[in-house]
């Protein structure tokens, strides 16, 4: 008898576990039940991350160093705030440096994108990724000055592939043969995280979370998507000098809030001034 209750409940925790695993895989499914909450102790960054995808995995806020103004309007921003270290000094450089050592793990350990795209009640997902897609080609067309050449899919795999002079920039940053054609954007098929009625900038309405690993985009076009598409920058191989999440032009990175409840951000030409690998890739307007 005890047997036969044991055999019976392995198989129940079998086919719960299984309808777990469908459940979890499934793009069309929502990973999370509950909306994006905002965390005030939190960055915006962290926010971004552990509030759309529920976890962090590694990742960390730092804490801002004692006095510091990290404003980015502040004069004393390159002397002792995030930017000051990327030439070397003082108590800039090391946290600089501190904020290097921040590293997440898989999926965190690359690219990670996050889309907040507003939606009617009862939308179709599969039609809310098409028309991500769409507008990914049509900023790239427009932005780097590219023509979309076609659309591959493989190994769960997606990679658009384009052709123009920012395909040769990009091939040479990369180390390869320059090559006037390349896959501009890919990534892993996308899943649907959550629904929600706010976004990480307080925008409110009706909102499909959309998760996308491996979230590759030439020439740093990451960086010039709209107000819809949070972006996670990992340091990868010695490029980036420090994590962060972009979205619409600005860039946050994972530094704990001031006591006033200021998140530090910084633009795209400051990060390009502190950061030599993004200076090179990044070619916005095919510049």
């Amino acid at each position: 008898m005890n047997y036969l209750k044991h055999k019976t409940l392995s198989v129940a925790l079998l086919a719960s576990s299984l309808l777990m695993g469908c459940a979890s895989t499934d793009p069309y499914t929502p990973q999370h039940s509950k909306g994006f909450v905002y965390d005030d102790d939190m960055s915006f960054a962290m926010n971004v991350i552990d509030g759309s995808l529920g976890f962090h995995n590694g990742l960390r806020d730092a804490r801002r160093p004692k006095d510091a103004n990290t404003s980015p309007t502040s004069l004393d921003y390159a002397a002792d705030g995030i930017i000051g270290a990327a030439f070397g000094g003082g108590l800039g450089g090391a946290f600089l440096s501190m904020l290097g050592t921040n590293q997440g793990n898989e999926p965190l350990n690359t690219y990670y994108g996050i889309v907040y795209y507003p939606i009617n009640e009862g939308a179709n997902i599969q039609t809310v990724f098409d028309a991500i897609e769409k507008e990914l080609i049509a900023t790239a067309e427009q932005k780097r000055d590219l023509k979309f050449i076609e659309k591959t899919f493989k190994d769960d795999y997606t990679r658009l592939s384009f052709k123009g002079q920012a395909c040769i920039a990009q091939t040479q940053t990369m180390g390869f043969t320059p090559d006037e054609t390349c896959n501009f954007i890919h990534y892993y098929s996308p899943k649907l995280l959550r629904y929600s009625d706010v976004t990480p900038n307080g925008d409110k309405g009706h909102f499909a979370v959309m998760g996308y690993e491996r979230f590759f985009t030439g020439g740093a076009l990451s960086l010039d998507l709209d107000e819809k598409y949070y972006v996670f920058t990992p340091v990868l191989r010695k490029r980036t000098k420090f994590p962060f999440v972009s979205n619409a032009q600005k860039i946050y990175p994972f530094l704990k809030p001031s006591l006033s409840g200021e998140n530090t951000s910084l633009s795209i030409e400051q990060l390009i001034d502190i950061d030599p690998w993004m200076s090179r890739f990044y070619n916005g307007d095919n510049k």
